[in-house]
């Protein structure tokens, strides 16, 4: 039995974690927006079957806007990781 009364731990803190030390530094934007374009189609799809039409209506904006962001990133040569906007880094980072 584990020391903690046999509790999961739970929150975002393991989950950002496990996605930080999955990311792989030769992962390109492009290819992490293709991908969150693919994920977001395919839970539109899901989200229609079920009726859930603001969730469908969410994931669709976003499928458009990681479609755009490839676009994007196709058009323009990165040198370097390029900059964000402050108040989209996740908390810790600030």
């Amino acid at each position: 039995m584990a020391g903690d009364g046999g509790r999961r731990r739970s929150g975002s803190r393991g989950c950002r974690e496990g996605v930080a030390a999955a990311a792989s530094p030769r992962v390109g934007r492009e290819d992490v927006a293709a991908y969150v374009a693919r994920l977001a189609a395919e839970m539109v799809e899901l989200a229609r079957v079920a009726d859930l039409h603001l969730l469908a209506y969410l994931a669709d904006m976003t499928r458009l806007e990681a479609e755009q962001q490839v676009r994007l990133l196709r058009r323009t040569p990165q040198i370097g990781p390029a900059p964000q906007a402050r108040d989209t880094r996740p908390p810790e980072s600030r």
